[in-house]
């Protein structure tokens, strides 16, 4: 006898990758993506909100509402899931248009620290899909160019800085 039950297919794992590099030590890196989203540097200009919903320092299980700025835009909750110390940060997709998670991981290297962000995702729901591909999803590249650019120059100028003092000093 057939089996004439449908299995429903596995939604397709999608992953948009974007990375930057920074010529700092890892140390001085670390503490500002922790801060993600909250950090006084944050731009501005992104259309990408965060809203923390949990009190206290960042830790795992700390909770946000990430918002996208405009008419029709999407928001979801976000819960720290992971943090090793001078490696990475992960928050989950806990609500919303997404499920899967978003990892910004550190590297150190001799001449400095490789930023990579990192979303693994699939998206709930028909109309959220047509959103993403028709608006967000470029919308959201370009936001996360500017945060990991905006993030760079803020600690270039910090190291700076440092080393400044510790000449004066």
């Amino acid at each position: 006898m057939e089996n004439k039950i449908k299995e429903k297919p596995m939604p397709t794992i999608k992953r948009n990758h974007h990375f930057v590099f920074i010529e700092a030590p890892i140390a001085l890196v670390f503490p500002e993506i922790v801060s993600w989203g909250e950090a006084a540097w944050w731009p501005k200009k992104s259309d990408m909100k965060f809203v923390k919903k949990t009190e206290g320092d960042v830790a795992v299980g700390t909770r946000y509402v990430q918002k996208v700025k405009g008419a029709f835009a999407p928001h979801w909750v976000v819960e720290v899931s992971k943090i090793v110390p001078n490696k990475l940060i992960e928050r989950t997709f806990k609500t919303g248009m997404f499920r899967g998670y978003e990892v910004v991981k550190l590297e150190e290297r001799s001449n400095g620290t490789r930023v990579d962000y990192e979303m693994l995702y699939f998206i709930n729901g028909f109309i959220n899909k047509f959103m993403w591909s028709f608006k967000f999803k470029e919308k959201h590249d370009e936001n996360l160019k500017l945060i990991l650019a905006t993030m760079q120059e803020t600690i270039l100028t910090k190291q700076k800085e440092n080393q400044e003092k510790e000449l004066e000093g």
